[in-house]
Parts: structure tokens; C-alpha cells; sequence
């Protein structure tokens, strides 16, 4: 691969970047611990919660559009499985299964209403975020008086299925192994399949995609209930790591995985992303998220860190690309 070609890959920002953060903490908080195994442990969780759901945000934004109700997603599925888990006494696989669905009809909503509507995915979705978080809010308040639900690893016991979501593989959580697993099917369907070649187009030029009968529509609304279905999955991981429910759950998550698109190499203006590199710009995010702390720098400061970070991935992404797309002067 020639370094032009190289440049012009989404991924080269957040490969570089994943790289000299980690060479930055690894110098200067090594001995503090950040080489350990408990604490690699720890940003790889947090990247892996970030990067399940990033993926399919990726392939949203390369089409065009984006979701800001995922956070409010996942604790509407965590109150979900919990509640009917704890209290109502079902199976986990039926509680998911429910919470799947409800995800799903979400999803489908996000969908319908920005491609009929033709309003910004940013007014349907954050409006959505409201809906769905305090829907969490209000019905497990009725239910139950509180906001929260304990004793879910207890309720399902040592069901085979909980396997899936409460093992580990060596010394790291399954959710790693279902973050690496998400993100190469994405990365599948974007760069090997019909349905990728789809997106990009819808993303790329709508219109020309419309006059060559991709049914963009379709493919806006599939998207929207891939991710919405992702936060489920999140959601169930995290409650088997904390053994509790939350309405207040992933607050602030829907920007910190499309931070990780962004830094990924996603624009916000569709066409063009990889889901290899939002997991790269999710590992760069948990380093940063774990390790920052091992710095002399109050914690207040990790906020503004981090949108620095962002601003310096966009600039970087774009001024790459432009020089990459530059003609080749003549010899």
C-alpha cells in the first residue's frame, strides 16, 4: 500500500492516534499502572461498550445520517431486562428477546420519521432521546418507586445463557470479544457486500442512488434498527457487570460513539467511514478515558482533553484527505 493510498484510508488518523496515546500514557503512567493487565482490562471494557454500538453508528453516518438516542436506548433495555428479570421472573433469553423488540420498534421509528419527513436526524433522534429516557424514568418510577433495579445476576442464575454476556476469555471480558465481533461484520457488509455498496451510495450522492433504484429509504431505516438492536447488547453486558438496572444508565453515550466514528474517520456528511477505524477511535477513547487519571491533571479536565482530541482527529482527517485527493504533479 503506497502512503497515498494510505492517507486516504479512514483509519489513518485513528491508527496513528491510538498509537501515540498509547505510547504517551505507557511512558509517563506505565510505572503508575497503566501497563497492567487490570488496567488494560479497564479501557478495553470501556472501548468495547463504546465500540458495539459505534460500529453500526458508523455505517449510519456513511449513509448520511445519525442517532443521538442510543444512551437513552440502553437504559430504556437495561430497565427492561431487569425489571421483567427481577421482578416479573422471566428467562433472560425471553427479557432480551423483549427488550430486542422493543429496541427494534425504536429503531424502525427513528427510521420512519427521518425518511418520510425529510427533517434533520438530529431533531428525530434527540427528540427520541427525551422520549425514551424519560419513558425509562417514569414507568420504572411507576413500577417499582425507584430508578433502579439490583439482583439481576441473581434473578437469572447460572443460566447457560448468561455465558454469553458474564464469561471471560483469558484474562479480558466477553464484551471485547463481541465488540471485535461487530465490528468485522460491519466492516463485512460495508466494504464486501451489495448492501455496503448501498450505503455508500445513499450516503455518497442520495439522489443519484434514488435514480439507480437503491432503496434508500430502506436502507436508512435497516440501519437505524441495527443500531437501536446493538444498545441491547450493551445494555446486558452492563448488567451483568454492575448487577444493576438504570434509568439514569449510559448518559452522554450517544456522543461518545460518535466521537469514536468521528475519530474513526466518519464524516458527518456521509459517504465515507470504516468500522475498523471507529474501533480504533474507541480503543483511543478507553485509553484516554482510563488512563487520563493516572495523570497529574485534575479529573475536570478530562472533558475538555478529550473535545480537544476530537478537534485535532477532524482537522487532521480532513487536511489528510484533501492532500491525498490532490492530482499528482506532473514530472
Amino acid at each position: 500500500m503506497s502512503l497515498r493510498t494510505f492517507l486516504m484510508r479512514p483509519e489513518f488518523t485513528a491508527v496513528v492516534g491510538t498509537i501515540v496515546v498509547f505510547a504517551f500514557f505507557a511512558i509517563f503512567t506505565g510505572s503508575a499502572g497503566f501497563l497492567t493487565v487490570a488496567m488494560t482490562r479497564n479501557y478495553l471494557e470501556v472501548a468495547a461498550e463504546i465500540g458495539i454500538i459505534a460500529a453500526p453508528i458508523t455505517l449510519l453516518l456513511v449513509a448520511g445520517e445519525f442517532d443521538l438516542s442510543v444512551g437513552s436506548m440502553v437504559a430504556a433495555s437495561e430497565v427492561i431486562i431487569s425489571y421483567l428479570t427481577v421482578d416479573a421472573g422471566w428467562s433472560l433469553p425471553a427479557a432480551l428477546g423483549a427488550a430486542v423488540v422493543a429496541a427494534a420498534a425504536v429503531g424502525t421509528i427513528n427510521g420512519y420519521l427521518v425518511v418520510r419527513t425529510k427533517l434533520p436526524s438530529f431533531i428525530i433522534t434527540l427528540a427520541m432521546l427525551f422520549i425514551v429516557r424519560g419513558a425509562a424514568q417514569g414507568v420504572l418510577r411507576m413500577l417499582t418507586g425507584t430508578s433502579t433495579i439490583d439482583g439481576v445476576r441473581e434473578a437469572v442464575g447460572a443460566a447457560p445463557s448468561a455465558l454469553l454476556f458474564s464469561s471471560t476469555v483469558g484474562p479480558l471480558s466477553i464484551s471485547v470479544v463481541w465488540w471485535i465481533a461487530i465490528t468485522l461484520l460491519a466492516a463485512w457488509v460495508l466494504d464486501g457486500r451489495v448492501f455496503g455498496n448501498w450505503i455508500y451510495a445513499t450516503g455518497g450522492n442520495q439522489a443519484a442512488a434514488v435514480r439507480t433504484g437503491i432503496p434508500v429509504n430502506r436502507v436508512k431505516i435497516l440501519l437505524y434498527v441495527a443500531v437501536a438492536v446493538s444498545t441491547t447488547l450493551v445494555a446486558v453486558l452492563d448488567l451483568y457487570a454492575i448487577n444493576q438496572g438504570s434509568a439514569n444508565a449510559a448518559t452522554g453515550r450517544e456522543f461518545e460513539v460518535v466521537t469514536a466514528a468521528v475519530i474513526g474517520g466518519a464524516l458527518l456528511t456521509g459517504g465515507y467511514g470504516s468500522p475498523i477505524g471507529t474501533l480504533f477511535g474507541a480503543l483511543l477513547f478507553g485509553m484516554v478515558d482510563q488512563g487520563f487519571f493516572f495523570t497529574p491533571l485534575p479529573d475536570v479536565w478530562f472533558m475538555t482533553f478529550l473535545g480537544l482530541m476530537l478537534l485535532l482527529a477532524v482537522f487532521i482527517n480532513n487536511y489528510t484527505r484533501m492532500q491525498a485527493l490532490k492530482p499528482r504533479g506532473r514530472s
